[in-house]
């Protein structure tokens, strides 16, 4: 757990300073705009909202969109891997039941996958290629969240921890989602 949250920090510091030196402008025809005016056009609430906010910032300085979805894709890659590490602890629990242990297991190759999805998707958008391809893979790791989410939801009913970390990731792989969708055209 302390390996997640040292990654975390890391990955954390170096979102914020490529959000603040604007270090990630490189696109031509990606659009710009202020993260506030960013999280607006992504969110669908005001939860979301707020949870882009955190994430991006309040900044009414125009950066590129790029900028924004990297700095919510690395959010998310180091939240992922605290609930992996919470996952595999609580699968190791002798006090889990067998459909609980099996349920994290799952749950652990799903977040492999979306990590996976994700740095994909970061490498692509590296050298600007904003294909459709990018969409389909944020939205299987959107898919894969969501679905370890209800796995725990059968195995051990909607109150426990790991769930609720699962639900809020599942919101944040969503909102990596709409940021990217800012840059690519729908053309699928």
């Amino acid at each position: 757990m302390e390996k997640a949250r040292v990654i975390s920090v890391l990955t954390l510091s170096l979102t914020a300073v490529l959000l603040a030196t604007g270090g990630v402008d490189a696109c031509d025809g990606a659009p710009r705009m202020s993260a506030v005016d960013a999280c607006e056009q992504a969110s669908t609430a005001d939860v979301m909202r707020q949870l882009c906010a955190a994430m991006l910032g309040t900044s009414p300085e125009p950066k590129e969109v790029t900028g924004y979805v990297f700095a919510a894709m690395d959010s998310n890659i180091a939240q992922f891997l605290i609930s992996y590490e919470a996952a595999d602890k609580v699968r190791q629990d002798a006090a889990s039941s067998e459909q609980l242990s099996a349920a994290c297991e799952t749950c652990m190759g799903k977040y492999d996958l979306a990590k996976m999805k994700m740095v994909y998707s970061g490498d692509r958008l590296r050298s600007c290629d904003m294909s459709p391809v990018t969409r389909e893979d944020l939205l299987t790791a959107v898919v894969g969240i969501d679905d370890c989410a209800t796995l725990l939801l059968n195995a051990a009913g909607d109150k426990t921890p790991l769930r609720r970390m699962v639900l809020l990731d599942r919101d944040r792989a969503v909102l990596l989602l709409q940021l990217a969708i800012l840059l690519l055209p729908n053309k699928s």
